[in-house]
């Protein structure tokens, strides 16, 4: 194998694949990456085994071949040099990188030793727009489960319907869905739907650019595969069920408030300053006033109270919340006039948007 390649490439797509690559000390052929030559590409791929992927990088192919090479190591040294032309060959189990002045080589592993790349059939194909995916994906994403005795909820659900497509996370605390699509055209073959585990997901919002117009999703029995314009990411599939979550979205509302973001979102930051260990907030809504007041208070911080006049209708209501919980909700509405809908004290909460496109639901906590 003999290419010659701008550094630029190389470096940026080494990045991405060394955050994929496993440390893991029982399979150290993890720890590197498979480059072999296609017409006009060369295709890089490292894999964890729970995710894979592939990379096409633009190149002049000399002489076809394939190596496997520590990713940390070229991906490092390939950082470090000059923005110029690099020529990569592979002779006698090493790799020769060569630059203005610079030679290195690097030792090359056992091609037989790693593993394959997985291929899928071009059926149960779903086909999306890539910016709507990473945004809607990055609105629910700090909803997902860091750790619980439920494994279903340590990922992200896709529901994919000829309505539309919902992206779904929560860790029983709170939940956030987005719905994608619903008034605009995409194709799928057959209505169906799949847990991505977490770290996927959120890798998957760091590799769509806008040049990934569209994106395929492959999906099969334990696996999903993601294609996009340069890159291909393969994830296996959260096994089981995920719970039937649209039972906890309120059906109906006590108390339906108008409010603006922003000043929302600064006055709980305030509030936040003086909230005690468990980071409750209290919100005590006078629906005949229409205003909001924001309480908190520790006994060694000192007490703070603000109030925000809006638009409502319903009941009066006095709620306490975990505020963190709050300001991920709004953090995640794209828009600056949101609802704020309240059910008392004990039931739960929701934050919409104008459209309905997006709902956050957070659990109060108990007076």
């Amino acid at each position: 194998m003999r290419i010659l390649c701008l550094q630029e490439n190389l470096k940026n797509n080494l990045l991405i694949l060394e955050r994929i690559s496993s440390k893991n000390q029982e399979l150290p052929i993890l720890g590197n990456v498979l480059l072999k030559t296609e017409t006009g590409f060369l295709k890089a791929f490292a894999t964890d085994l729970e995710i894979g992927v592939e990379i096409a990088i633009p190149c002049k192919i000399e002489k076809k071949g394939e190596a496997v090479v520590p990713i940390k190591l070229i991906s490092g040294f390939i950082a470090n040099l000059p923005n110029t032309k690099i020529t990569l060959e592979e002779k006698n189990n090493k790799i020769i990188l060569e630059t203005e002045g610079i030679t290195t080589s690097i030792p090359t592993a056992n091609k037989n030793e790693f593993p394959l790349i997985p291929q899928m059939k071009e059926e149960n194909k779903i086909i999306l727009q890539g910016e709507d995916i990473k945004n809607g994906i990055m609105q629910v994403i700090n909803s997902v489960a860091v750790s619980s005795s439920i494994p279903e909820i340590a990922g992200v659900l896709f529901v994919c319907s000829h309505d539309g497509v919902k992206i779904v996370a929560t860790d029983s605390f709170r939940l956030s869905e987005k719905t994608l699509f619903k008034n605009k055209n995409y194709s799928l073959q057959k209505e169906q739907s799949f847990i991505l585990p977490v770290k996927a997901a959120g890798e998957l919002t760091k590799i769509i650019t806008p040049a990934d117009e569209t994106i395929e999703v492959l999906l099969a029995q334990n696996q999903v595969m993601f294609k996009l314009k340069n890159i291909i990411l393969v994830s296996r599939l959260v096994a089981g069920e995920y719970p039937n979550y649209e039972r906890i979205i309120p059906k109906a509302s006590k108390t339906k408030i108008a409010l603006n973001k922003t000043e929302f979102i600064s006055k709980l930051k305030l509030a936040s300053l003086f909230s005690s260990k468990i980071n409750d907030i209290r919100l005590v809504v006078n629906a005949h006033k229409k205003e909001i007041e924001i309480r908190s208070a520790d006994q060694g911080k000192g007490e703070f109270s603000a109030t925000i006049h809006a638009d409502m209708q319903g009941e009066n209501a006095e709620v306490l919340f975990n505020y963190k919980y709050l300001l991920d909700g709004l953090s995640n509405m794209q828009e600056e006039d949101i609802v704020f809908e309240l059910n008392g004290s004990a039931a739960p909460a929701t934050i919409k948007s104008k459209n309905d496109a997006y709902q956050y639901v957070a659990m109060p906590i108990k007076m």
